[in-house]
């Protein structure tokens, strides 16, 4: 089993350093040097990132976040860092600082805390996330906390489960939008439910985007899964298609 560390986070997750040279004086600019030095000097980790996007003169020497691995897992209390199956290091969410960079693989098994750890992260590349909750309820995922996850616009394959993505408001958003903030998916997995349908507007998104692979999970008997197989076959041939009663 994991072993929860309680003091600092170990010297073993690696520190990312950059490599560019960083120019010795501020940029011409309408701001005078001395604010641009300021701003440098005394800028949040998220500012800072967007200050580095938008001039190089913003570049630190050391990468202003810490990254915490290509494969990560929150669980009800804690936080997983996976190296292998047998090489796996767990941390309480206070024990993370604030300046974390994800990517490669995020398993969410409980969401309770996506939002304290998406607080915590300053940088998102996720290729795949995974909603690994089995349970018969229906989970429920914050929109925005969807739309920060996936804001890097690279994510290659979303396994949603059973999860169902809802507004501040409650409001269920349909599967069609969430292909909106993915342009990269190539492989969709999901769990069939009463609350959202695979409406044609959602099959008309699907044969018109990049995805490759679709998985449709506890399908009730009385779904007609020819027509449907015969629908995509013809609109996306080379879509593949698992329909799991």
């Amino acid at each position: 089993m994991a072993t929860v560390r309680t003091a600092k986070i170990s010297a073993d997750i690696l520190q990312i350093t950059s490599t560019i040279k960083i120019p010795k004086w501020p940029p011409k600019s309408d701001f005078p040097a001395d604010i641009l030095d300021y701003m440098k000097k005394n800028s949040t980790e998220k500012r800072t990132l967007k200050l580095m996007k938008t001039n190089k003169y913003f570049i630190r020497k050391k990468c202003p976040f810490i990254y915490l691995g290509d494969r990560v897992r929150l669980t009800q209390n804690l936080v997983h860092q996976i190296f292998s199956q047998t090489n796996i290091k767990s941390y309480r969410i206070e024990e993370l600082p604030n300046n974390l960079g994800i990517c490669g693989t995020l398993y969410i098994r409980e969401k309770n805390l996506l939002s304290q750890f998406i607080s915590k992260c300053v940088l998102y590349d996720l290729k795949c996330i995974f909603f690994t909750n089995h349970y018969w309820i229906n989970e429920k995922f914050s929109y925005d906390d969807f739309n920060v996850l996936t804001s890097s616009g690279g994510l290659e394959k979303l396994g949603l489960g059973n999860t169902i993505v809802t507004s501040n408001t409650g409001r269920i958003i349909p599967y069609e939008s969430l292909l909106d903030h993915t342009p990269a998916l190539r492989s969709l997995c999901l769990e069939y439910n009463n609350y959202l349908k695979l409406s044609q507007k959602f099959i008309e998104k699907i044969c018109a985007s990049n995805l490759e692979k679709f998985t449709v999970y506890k399908l009730p008997e009385n779904f007609e899964t020819k027509a449907f197989l015969a629908n995509m076959a013809n609109k996306k041939p080379q879509l593949r298609v698992h329909l799991i009663s």
